[in-house]
């Protein structure tokens, strides 16, 4: 009996533990990108759009993908905004993502901000669904 019992919580803890992780992965693409080129003056310039994976995770407000420089190991800050149904993003490198978690329409900027401007700064839009 005592070995079922440890059998059960046992069981019980893993069906517990794998709920505290609720990240899908989404594929998600650009519709349209435009942005600013600091190299020549901030001229207006668009982009070809992009397809990339994103692990997102509603339940604990988080976002992962390399692809668009959301990685783990940058620093990030999400919040969930539920009278619109949306995370929003931003990391320490000018990144900021937003999805609606209905919809699943997203908005992405770059911005990375520095005393010495080389980077272009872009925003964007597109749909992601579930991988």
């Amino acid at each position: 009996m005592k070995k079922f019992i440890v059998l059960f919580l046992l069981f019980f803890s893993l069906i517990l533990s794998s709920n505290n992780y609720a990240s899908d992965v989404y594929y998600c693409s650009d519709n349209d990108l435009i942005g600013f080129d600091p190299k020549e003056n901030f001229k207006k310039k668009n982009y070809t759009g992009e397809k990339f994976k994103i692990l997102i995770d509603f339940e604990n407000k988080d976002v992962i993908s390399e692809d668009i420089d959301m990685d783990e190991f940058i620093e990030r800050k999400c919040v969930f905004e539920p009278f619109t149904d949306t995370l929003y993003c931003i990391n320490t490198v000018g990144t900021a993502f937003s999805i609606n978690k209905t919809t699943l329409l997203f908005i992405r900027s770059v911005m990375f901000n520095m005393a010495d401007l080389e980077d272009d700064i872009g925003i964007g839009y597109g749909s992601c669904q579930e991988f």
